[in-house]
């Protein structure tokens, strides 16, 4: 994982769009899971991990709408262990009669629901492996770009 989001300049539009008619309700852990091969036996330097994030409408109505954004970290050398924990993301409609388009959705889904998780996943990843015994580098901030691309 490259740690960046690239987005399209519509789409940066259509997530500026929907954020406007947004509000941030709460951010929580929605599930987890951590396995690990156990601490090791001696000190090791901290080591790399390999990264997926995913994120999804979760839920949406009238009221608001509700993102998952799921981090999926595994070290495979020298150690062997695997973190995945999915937070939600609640916003609630400032003005209710508005229409969200799909296009929005898709937008925000991808850049600001991550965003705003963001925090969160990377302080669980850090807490629960150095929990588990294991030396990590902590994962970097994520960046937000224009896509060069029209």
């Amino acid at each position: 994982m490259d740690f960046t989001i690239a987005l399209k300049k519509r789409e940066v539009e259509q997530a500026a769009a929907l954020q406007a008619k947004l509000q941030l309700q709460d951010i929580s852990l929605y599930e987890s899971e951590a396995a690990g091969a156990g601490p090791p036996l001696r000190a090791v330097e901290p080591v790399r991990l390999s990264a997926e994030l995913d994120s999804e409408v979760n839920h949406r109505d009238s009221a608001g709408v509700d993102f998952a954004v799921t981090l999926r970290v595994v070290c495979d050398d020298p150690l062997a262990f695997h973190i995945e924990a999915t937070f939600l993301a609640r916003y609630r409609f400032a003005d209710q009669s508005k229409t969200v388009s799909k296009g929005e959705l898709e937008a925000f889904r991808k850049s600001h629901a991550v965003l705003a998780v963001w925090p969160y996943l990377r302080e669980f990843v850090q807490t629960i492996a150095a929990r588990m015994g294991f030396p990590t580098e902590p994962l970097p901030l994520l960046c937000l770009v224009l896509s060069r691309k029209a």
